[in-house]
């Protein structure tokens, strides 16, 4: 009877069809993620290009050839970051454009801690206590556009109300808002305890409760200064 068994010392066959692959690369935003929760933790001059590397899955190698130098991928976080959060942000003010005023601010609340939640890297990138050199000139830029947006609004709503086109006033109360809702995000995102949903519902409360009890009176005596 032939036998039909390996002969000794050879491989094993691996079963036909069963082709081990390797893991998938990461793609460019992963790797910005991962490299923004690095610099979020440790901060721009502690993140070293071997630990960033290593969170993403790369090498230094690919790391510079995709992003530059450490700064240059900085930067590029800090952009990917507040860019992608004001797109969100401006969708959302698009969507809510011609409903009634506390739908607006929950519309832009909602949506800022929906991206403080799904992106903690990036958010904590732009907003944490490692926030400077392109990070903080980035989170400028986003609020000062948010800020302008809130202010506008504002003015269309007081102005409809029948108290009078705010000037300088609707800018502190635009202020006031952005001010309010990247704390309450902030603080969301590091008290465990804390649901997001809830968290946006009761910010958005706590600022449309504020626009509709303010003064007009007091209003227009700052507005008068100008």
């Amino acid at each position: 009877m032939a036998d039909h068994s390996p002969e000794a010392g050879s491989a094993p066959q691996r079963p036909a069809g069963r082709r081990r692959h390797p893991a998938a690369r990461p793609t460019d935003d992963d790797m910005l993620d991962a490299a923004s929760a690095v610099f979020s933790e440790a901060g721009f001059h502690a993140a070293t290009m071997d630990v960033l590397a290593a969170r993403a899955r790369s090498t230094k190698p690919t790391l510079y050839a995709h992003f530059g130098s450490k700064e240059d991928l900085f930067g590029k976080c800090a952009d990917l970051a507040a860019d992608t959060l004001a797109s969100a942000l401006f969708e959302a003010y698009a969507a809510a454009a011609d409903l009634p005023l506390e739908q607006q601010v929950r519309a832009g609340v909602a949506s800022f801690f929906d991206y403080a939640d799904v992106h903690p890297g990036r958010f904590r990138l732009l907003f944490g206590a490692h926030a400077t050199g392109s990070a903080a000139e980035a989170r400028q830029r986003l609020m000062s556009a948010a800020t302008r947006e809130i202010t506008r609004r504002i003015r269309y709503f007081t102005k409809r109300h029948g108290r009078g086109a705010w000037g300088t006033s609707a800018e502190l109360c635009a202020s006031f808002v952005v001010g309010l809702v990247v704390e309450g995000a902030r603080y969301t995102l590091v008290a465990d305890s804390l649901d997001p949903a809830s968290a946006a519902e009761f910010t958005t409360q706590f600022a449309v409760a504020a626009l509709r009890h303010i003064d007009p009176h007091l209003a227009d005596a700052l507005d008068a200064r100008e």
